[in-house]
């Protein structure tokens, strides 16, 4: 397959991609628009006044919203993991789709759940389950630094890490089309190109530095690009087609430099994630249980 074609059907799924995570991003502002509105004026209070509040029995943590936000919140905590975990390791479910649209749909369930979470403790935290909340807290955080760090490591079509070798492969079939479409101005366009090979010379937080940066950029990279083809002897179509295909270049570019640093620094991640992950559920289920106990439930 050329990277013509390789290309050509990136486009769709890359709209695809960015429909599906507007689709989820607007729908949890507008859950947290609607959930925050409807007791702000609840939460502003302070604690010695929210017994004698007309909102004090539905949103204080026991009541009838409260107690259902954390409920809810935290089913989708635990759905959020089971379903992403599972979409990565039961091969049966590698064909329901790529692997970063569940990604998404896990980061979405696992930040609106910690949101609705925390409309369940009415802005306050206290004793045990202040280590679960503030656990949670960091695990939500993290996720989504996860998530910066895992897009900038280069995926096979299955959505497996790809290697060095892949990489070269698809960057080599990159500048051949590119040298078909540009001819003596692609000397121009790979001057341009060139900062995103650069090497991180301070390890992780190299990476990171050079990955802002990247993103920064990148569209003042892109506008030089079209300046550069203003007046070459091509059709609008195929002018568009080379800035998408140095817009992929850049990005295989900037792979191959921090690939290892990314790679170390997503394992480094998992080390952090996991253990967090583990004691927010396992407090969670004692403050469960004590609140069960304590007679706690729906009125």
């Amino acid at each position: 397959m050329t990277a013509t074609s390789n290309t050509a059907q990136s486009r769709p799924s890359r709209f695809a991609s960015r429909l599906w995570v507007l689709f989820l991003f607007t729908l949890a502002l507008a859950v947290a628009v609607i959930g925050f509105g409807v007791g702000v004026d609840y939460y502003a209070l302070p604690l010695s006044a929210r017994p004698f509040s007309d909102f004090y029995d539905d949103l204080r943590p026991a009541g009838r919203l409260g107690l259902r936000y954390g409920i809810i919140g935290f089913a989708m905590i635990t759905a959020g993991v089971i379903i992403y975990s599972g979409r990565k390791r039961i091969k049966a479910l590698a064909r329901l789709g790529k692997l970063k649209f569940w990604l998404e749909f896990h980061i979405f369930l696992c930040t609106l759940g910690p949101f609705l979470v925390t409309l369940h403790t009415s802005f306050k935290v206290g004793g045990l389950v202040s280590i679960a909340y503030w656990s949670m807290a960091v695990v939500a955080l993290s996720g989504i630094f996860g998530r910066y760090v895992y897009v900038r490591i280069p995926k096979t079509m299955q959505g497996g890490f790809a290697d060095l070798a892949a990489i070269k492969k698809q960057r080599a079939d990159l500048l051949e089309e590119l040298a078909a479409g540009l001819g003596p101005r692609l000397a121009h366009v790979e001057r341009l190109v060139a900062p995103a090979k650069a090497s991180p010379k301070e390890g992780l937080l190299g990476a990171i530095v050079a990955a802002v940066r990247f993103d920064l950029t990148h569209g003042r990279t892109i506008r030089q690009v079209r300046k550069v083809l203003t007046g070459a002897n091509l059709t609008h179509g195929q002018k568009e087609r080379v800035v998408r295909v140095v817009e992929r270049q850049l990005q295989v570019e900037h792979q191959m430099a921090h690939l290892m640093p990314f790679q170390r620094l997503f394992k480094y991640w998992h080390i952090l994630h996991l253990p967090l992950a583990i004691a927010m559920f396992v407090i969670v289920a004692v403050h469960v249980t004590v609140a069960t106990l304590f007679g706690y439930g729906f009125t």
